[in-house]
């Protein structure tokens, strides 16, 4: 009897743990913290909400990425892209599907002074495009970087960056 509840509950591990790998990560999260802000349903946010939302995100992700803080970057990213930093702590992200293949550069080896986010859209294919303005040190003027937001299980997740250099 014990035996057979021990294979009854090894298999039901092992259903767990290929759909947590089929599904990114999403079921079982070990270690991660999910502060308040995060745990917001935004399918219930207003359009005020979604904008002050949006807004702190993509200057919380820029301000991440010239500290380079790893974790808290690729916790903002969705599960189809990739957070790089050079050898000379320049840094880029990555999004690769079957249709495309684009990678943002981030100038992170020199000091971020300041950042604006200064418009968002929605797009027709319900994803977000945020414009940012960003600030670095010896530049004249700012860079404008274009955050691309998906909601992914709920949550919206950066997928994609580009920059008008």
């Amino acid at each position: 009897m014990l035996k057979r509840w021990l294979q009854y509950f090894a298999t039901m591990l092992f259903v767990i743990a290929i759909t947590d790998f089929c599904l990114g990560g999403a079921l079982i999260k070990f270690g991660e913290r999910v502060n308040d802000k995060e745990q917001e349903n935004t399918e219930v946010m207003n359009i005020d909400e979604l904008d002050e939302f949006i807004a702190s995100k993509s200057c919380e992700f820029v301000r991440a990425a010239f500290e380079r803080d790893k974790v808290k970057v690729e916790d903002m990213l969705s599960k189809d892209t990739v957070y790089v930093v050079s050898e000379d702590n320049s840094g880029y992200i990555r999004y690769a599907s079957k249709d495309m293949h684009v990678e943002g550069y981030m100038a992170t080896d020199r000091e971020l002074l300041m950042v604006r986010q200064c418009w968002h859209v929605t797009e027709e294919d319900g994803t977000i495009t945020s414009g940012v303005e960003v600030f670095i040190e010896g530049e004249e003027e700012p860079q404008i970087w274009y955050i691309h937001y998906i909601k992914t299980f709920g949550r919206w997740k950066i997928f994609m960056l580009e920059n008008g250099i």
